[in-house]
């Protein structure tokens, strides 16, 4: 996953890219709800490392496209297995 490689600037980036390229449904499942190996997302990456930056960024992004429920129900609680 871009955000555990590099910085908040290639990651904001990726992010102005994937919406000019990708529809709202490919960005929340490539990217805000995708998952490693781990079942953990981008959210849960960040936070096991510290990067509050990255981790504000990702919030803010996660807010603009899912809903609640995907918050709550994935983003947040995806677990690992």
């Amino acid at each position: 996953m871009a955000a555990d490689q590099c910085g908040l600037e290639i990651l904001q980036k990726v992010w102005e890219w994937a919406n000019e390229k990708l529809t709202t449904e490919e960005i929340i499942n490539k990217l805000l709800l995708a998952t490693d190996k781990w079942r953990r997302t981008v959210f849960h990456m960040e936070a096991d490392q510290g990067r509050l930056e990255i981790l504000e960024k990702v919030w803010e992004w996660a807010n603009e496209k899912l809903t609640t429920e995907q918050i709550n129900n994935k983003l947040l609680l995806a677990t690992d297995k």
